[in-house]
């Protein structure tokens, strides 16, 4: 059974990752580029790392662990293919959502922590403090806010934290979350990668060509964060913690353009307020992590 874990290198991790997503965000939906060729080229330059990862031993080993988990039965295979589909519709939605649905976009990553927070409980049973249970009620009364005072919910909303709320389960129910399987899951989308970016994309100047590389780049860096901040620490404390990264895209969607009103100035308020009583929580229980050890 897997221990409860709040690590603070899981908790650095994680806000770093939530850093690097709101510049990509906003980088995304500042260029004019195709989401097809943004997603293409992060596709391609994240499986380029992994690969240059294998030059090394530890990342070999990092493979055969994986590759040793994925043969252990049928199941196994099917889990994978759905944890591919899965990323590869998150990964277009981050990229296409910029262009007019980023506040659609911002509270799907809004709702993904308490999404977070119920699979972990219920299928991982998850310990939750007190504090965490503050901070998810807050979070759950500024959801409630959020749809009382909203005139329509987005499709991309339910897609965004329904997807990777299930991505996430599925990958620590087949055990197939070890910290090359992000690199394998991507080399296996590069074909499609390539197909886009041949057929889909439009040709680019050599600043919008660098700034799109960049922005790949840095997803490739931020999603390694990410995946290992769900390994450090516990589900309820890392979808808890992932409230940061729908204020930085919130943050990201004013600067592109889009409007804010009330319900929004409220929503994010109470955000903010649990984001301050997760930080609070997290420092009192990191405290005591070196008295536990042996």
């Amino acid at each position: 059974m897997a221990t409860e874990r709040t690590s603070p290198a899981g908790v650095i991790t994680s806000l770093l990752a939530s850093a690097l997503f709101g510049a990509i965000f906003f980088i995304s939906g500042a260029i004019e580029a195709k989401a097809e060729t943004l997603v293409a080229w992060r596709v391609i330059l994240t499986a380029a790392c992994y690969i240059l990862i294998l030059t090394i031993p530890a990342g070999r080993r990092l493979l055969n662990e994986f590759w040793n988990v994925l043969r252990k039965g049928p199941m196994q295979l099917v889990y994978f293919v759905l944890l591919v589909a899965l990323i590869a519709l998150q990964l277009w939605l981050f990229s296409w959502s910029p262009k007019g649905h980023a506040l659609d976009a911002s509270l799907g990553y809004l709702l993904l922590p308490i999404f977070l927070v119920v699979v972990g409980r219920v299928f991982f049973s998850s310990a939750i403090t007190r504090l965490q249970w503050i901070a998810v009620s807050i979070a759950v009364v500024a959801v409630c806010i959020k749809f009382i005072m909203s005139a329509h919910l987005s499709w991309v909303t339910f897609a965004i934290a329904g997807g990777y709320a299930l991505y996430f389960a599925i990958r620590r129910y087949s055990g197939l979350n070890n910290a090359f399987a992000y690199g394998v899951e991507t080399i296996v989308l590069s074909p499609i990668a390539f197909f886009l970016l041949f057929t889909v994309s439009d040709p680019l100047d050599s600043g919008m060509l660098a700034l799109v590389i960049i922005a790949g780049l840095a997803g490739a860096v931020a999603m390694a964060l990410y995946l290992a901040a769900s390994v450090l620490l516990s589900m309820p404390m890392f979808g808890l913690l992932s409230y940061g990264e729908p204020i930085l895209l919130f943050v990201a969607a004013l600067l592109l353009g889009e409007s804010l009103n009330l319900s929004d100035a409220i929503v994010y308020s109470l955000l903010a307020l649990a984001l301050g009583v997760l930080g609070f929580d997290g420092l009192a229980r990191s405290r005591k992590v070196p008295s536990d050890r042996g």
